[in-house]
Order: C-alpha cells, then sequence, then structure tokens
C-alpha cells in the first residue's frame, strides 16, 4: 500500500464511525446521550474531511505525543451492533472499534518498509488512541459512577 491508499482506507474507517454514531442516535433514549453521540459523529466526519485533504508533506514533521491509555476497554465483553440497547453499548462498541483501528495503524506502522507509510501509520494509530481514550474516560466519568 501506499500513502494514498493508506488515507483512503483510513476516510473510509472514518465514514463507517460516522454512519455507526448516526445509527446509535436512533438507539438511545437520553438527551444527554444523544449530544454526547452527535459530537461524536461530528468528530468523525471532521477526521474524514482532514483525510480526504491530508498533505503527505506534513508525514515527516509528525512528533509523537504521549497519550495515556486508560485500558478500560480490554476488559469489557465485545458486544456486535445488533446487541446495543443504551449509551453503554454504544461507547462499549465504539471503544472496541477504536481499539481495533489503533491496534491495526500499529500493526501496519511495525510491518511498513516505507519511512513515510510508517510514520502515517503511526500518526493514524495516534488519533484512535486519542479517540479511544477520549471515550474511556467519559465511560469511567459516566457509567463507573453509575454502577
Amino acid at each position: 500500500m501506499d500513502v494514498k491508499e493508506i488515507i483512503k482506507q483510513a476516510a473510509e474507517q472514518e465514514d463507517k464511525a460516522y454512519k455507526f454514531y448516526t445509527n446509535a442516535l436512533k438507539l438511545v433514549k437520553d438527551a444527554a446521550s444523544k449530544v454526547w453521540i452527535k459530537e461524536l459523529a461530528e468528530e468523525e466526519l471532521k477526521h474524514k474531511e482532514m483525510l480526504e485533504n491530508f498533505d503527505a508533506s506534513k508525514i515527516k514533521k509528525f512528533k509523537p505525543e504521549k497519550i495515556q491509555d486508560l485500558h478500560i476497554t480490554e476488559y469489557l465483553v465485545d458486544k456486535d451492533i445488533t446487541e446495543v440497547k443504551d449509551f453503554q453499548d454504544v461507547l462499549i462498541v465504539a471503544m472496541k472499534k477504536e481499539q481495533k483501528s489503533y491496534n491495526f495503524y500499529v500493526s501496519m506502522a511495525k510491518s511498513a518498509d516505507n519511512a513515510d507509510i510508517k510514520k502515517l501509520c503511526k500518526i493514524l494509530a495516534q488519533e484512535e488512541l486519542k479517540h479511544k481514550h477520549r471515550l474511556e474516560l467519559y465511560y469511567d466519568d459516566i457509567v463507573f459512577r453509575e454502577d
């Protein structure tokens, strides 16, 4: 794969995430949860647009930042989209999706021979980890507090 193909595939993943959140709006009844899910959907749409307009020259300037991984996702049972009944389920499915995307880009970075592709995959992995971190923080603040 070249840089353009990876960016195209990443943009498609962001579009799938956007569609997941917009579909999840139909499953959640709580107004505050709907607002948060709409924000997540809009964020995924912005990421897709950013990827579609990505300037490959920025790859060389990338400096990774340290993102804390709470590892909450690893202890949750994966759910199928058909099992989603409430906001907690939406968060679990979303966190698992972000974890899978992160793992995919990390493995791509490890196997890439091309330095630009390796760096691009690290950028994309970092973005997925940011999403996962945000979801885990929210899950920790809201769901764990309620249990």
